[in-house]
């Protein structure tokens, strides 16, 4: 009873955070302050109605491709997995991402159902969804390091002259060589050591055989290149989507100097990442926020950032309720579970490729 009662207050706490700084952001920005029209003056207008549908059309192709990028990271793994489970468990966790601000994100939920249906590999099934989320912040970083390091070296005024903008794009691309060099450094670890580093993990406390068994699922990736090189470039089509989608978002209500495309090919991943922290469903009123922040900077007005990330909410509320009629659906045929999700525990994580490091740790190309 006490547990059920903290996840309620804790999960109203999340609510009433995102509602409240929203309702600050909106409060701060709805009157006109110099060249700005303010919020009311942007909602006033007609909205381009063909914006938003091209904005809502990019929404549902970006994670149709996210949700088959999951299905080729399970089958690498050598996981039993098929397209319409990731695209019918990655609507539930797109559902739960956008709705419930409970200790339980849409990750978790698609981790634990994969975890379910793999019980001899519920580690290396949870690896598929954290390298996911992995895969997508690394484009999401590299993508502002490639674009903004392009506009900065052909002097774009907004980026080179910019302090701020400079200090993004400089950060972004020492985090994407970083992870460059530790992929290749990986591919020059010899299989005895990644046994041996294995067999070190597994008398670990509790969490042995779980960091064991998800190690190997690093080091399968690792040993299948091709399957994140084709992660990779599915994710980077996705995020040249979500940054088409801000650029669309902020011309449904026509603004006052708009950000360019370049711009936004800086801006607009860094705010993705921001939110991302935020413990609000969806990241409500913190990527409001931080989306107005970073227009602050570009020097222009906060309220059409703000407007521009609301836009975007509406395609991306949409789709969580789809997801929403997935999951009751799932729930009338009793396929809901009877524990939370995060009742996954190192404990209930059998021994799995700790104990079979060949099984575990194939080479050559990509499962199935």
């Amino acid at each position: 009873m006490k547990k059920n009662a903290g996840a309620w207050i804790k999960g109203l706490a999340k609510y009433g955070i995102g509602i409240g700084l929203l309702a600050y952001i909106l409060r701060t920005n709805w009157d006109p302050k110099g060249t700005s029209p303010g919020i009311s003056g942007l909602v006033q207008q007609t909205p381009d109605a063909l914006a938003f549908l091209a904005l809502a059309l990019i929404a549902i192709a970006c994670v149709c491709v996210q949700f088959y990028r999951w299905f080729v990271l399970v089958r690498a793994l050598d996981l039993p997995f098929t397209v319409g489970g990731a695209f019918r468990l990655g609507l539930v966790g797109a559902f739960y991402n956008a709705f419930l601000p409970g200790s339980v994100g849409g990750d978790l939920v698609k981790a634990f159902f994969i975890a379910r249906d793999t019980p001899g590999r519920r580690a290396s099934a949870v690896a598929t969804v954290i390298a996911d989320r992995l895969v997508g912040l690394f484009g999401l970083i590299w993508f502002s390091a490639a674009f903004g390091g392009a506009y900065w070296l052909s002097g774009d005024a907004r980026i080179a002259d910019n302090d701020y903008m400079r200090k993004i794009v400089v950060a972004c691309a020492g985090l994407t060589a970083g992870t460059v060099i530790v992929w290749i450094a990986m591919g020059f670890l010899p299989r005895s050591r990644a046994d041996r580093f294995a067999g070190r993990l597994k008398h670990v406390p509790k969490l042995g055989a779980t960091l064991a068994e998800a190690w190997y699922a690093v080091w399968t990736y690792r040993q299948r290149p091709k399957v994140i090189y084709l992660a990779v470039a599915m994710t980077a089509a996705v995020h040249l989507g979500f940054v088409l989608m801000f650029h669309l978002a902020v011309r449904v209500f026509p603004a006052v100097d708009p950000a360019t495309l370049a711009e936004h090919f800086v801006v607009a991943p860094i705010g993705y990442i921001a939110q991302a922290f935020f413990p609000a469903p969806g990241g409500l009123g913190g990527g409001e926020f931080i989306f107005g922040y970073l227009y602050t900077l570009l020097g222009r007005p906060e309220a059409t950032g703000v407007v521009g990330r609301l836009t975007m909410r509406v395609a991306e509320w949409g789709i969580g309720l789809v997801g929403l009629v997935v999951f009751l659906r799932m729930k009338a045929h009793h396929e809901l579970p009877e524990e939370e999700p995060d009742a996954i525990t190192a404990n209930e994580v059998p021994m799995g490729p700790a104990d079979q490091p060949a099984a575990a740790a194939p080479t050559g190309g990509a499962a199935g």
